[in-house]
């Protein structure tokens, strides 16, 4: 670039600053009937449509603008949202299975409270983590062992969340520890085909034998034809034998069956626990006789019963 034309464009460029100066300062002390006022309002006057034209073209563009703009933003805080919600929604299943299992621990304290087992008794309270898988034998493992003070033919108890208006739904007899290791032990279900309890009906004084069922059911057999029975009706452990103490609760009287050549009356009876559900149980220690173990885990069994295997 030559430069004369360059020094010409500074030239201007200085005049134009120094006029424009000039311009307002005359513009700021000039009163407002002035020239240079009369110029603003009429080049206003000019401008102001043109200015209202591009205003209106230009307005589309800024609508769309501002509308991906928020639309980025609302998807911004719609994954947000979807973050908590989900974090919301584990911390109301976390909530809730706190409370499912709070009522299950406050069954055993009731259990525990209620007088049933002797004086002195002491309890361990463990989860199950094991469960047989075929129907051909019941049994759940627990995660307390002889560690813990677990032993052999002490019996279970349990509570599970009610299933009926009754006050004892959800807390009874859950069966008998059948194999125990350092810190684990295997129960068996009083459901299973090979368990049977000492039972007696309340309000009759019934007795007979509550035997687990192959379908997972409870059936009180050996019960004589003249003790009257009736439905509903509550049937406890008797306290005949060294494992169960007496008034241990098993279920509800639900059927009565009676053969005229069978001179025992069989009982249909269902569980105050629901075996499928169960969680939790609260093991009662007392002496046992220990005996031959099997598969690395002890067996002990009370003297006058023969020695079993645990399935």
């Amino acid at each position: 670039m030559p430069r004369n034309v360059a020094l010409r464009r500074r030239v201007l460029f200085t005049a134009l600053i120094v006029v424009a100066l000039l311009l307002l300062t005359v513009f700021f002390r000039e009163p407002a009937t002035g020239a240079l006022h009369a110029v603003q309002r009429d080049g206003l006057g000019v401008l102001s449509p043109l200015q209202s034209i591009a205003s209106r073209a230009v307005q589309p563009f800024e609508d769309g603008w501002r509308w991906v703009g928020h639309a980025a933003q609302a998807n911004k805080d719609n994954r947000d949202m979807r973050v908590q919600l989900d974090l919301l929604r584990g911390q109301l299943v976390s909530l809730q299975e706190a409370e499912q299992e709070n009522v299950r621990l406050k069954g055993l304290l009731d259990l525990r409270q209620a007088g049933i087992f002797p004086t002195g008794s002491t309890f361990a309270v463990a989860r199950v983590i094991d469960k047989s898988p075929t129907k051909w034998q019941q049994w759940v493992q627990i995660d307390k062992g002889s560690a813990d003070g677990i032993a052999l033919n002490q019996p279970v108890v349990g509570a599970t969340l009610p299933v009926g208006s009754e006050s004892l739904s959800g807390k009874g007899l859950v069966g008998k520890v059948i194999a125990v290791a350092a810190h684990a032990a295997q129960v068996q279900l009083m459901i299973d085909p090979g368990s049977s309890v000492a039972a007696v009906v309340q309000g009759t004084r019934a007795e007979g034998i509550v035997e687990g069922t192959v379908d997972g059911g409870l059936l009180m057999d050996y019960v004589e034809r003249d003790k009257p029975v009736e439905e509903k009706l509550v049937v406890v452990t008797s306290g005949f034998g060294q494992i169960f103490p007496k008034g241990i609760p098993i279920g509800l009287v639900q059927a009565v069956g009676e053969v005229d050549v069978n001179i025992y009356k069989q009982i249909e009876v269902r569980p105050f626990v629901d075996f499928s559900s169960l969680e939790e149980v609260m093991v009662l220690t007392s002496p046992v006789h220990v005996g031959v173990g099997i598969e690395g885990m002890t067996s002990v069994v009370p003297q006058d019963t023969p020695t079993t295997t645990a399935p």
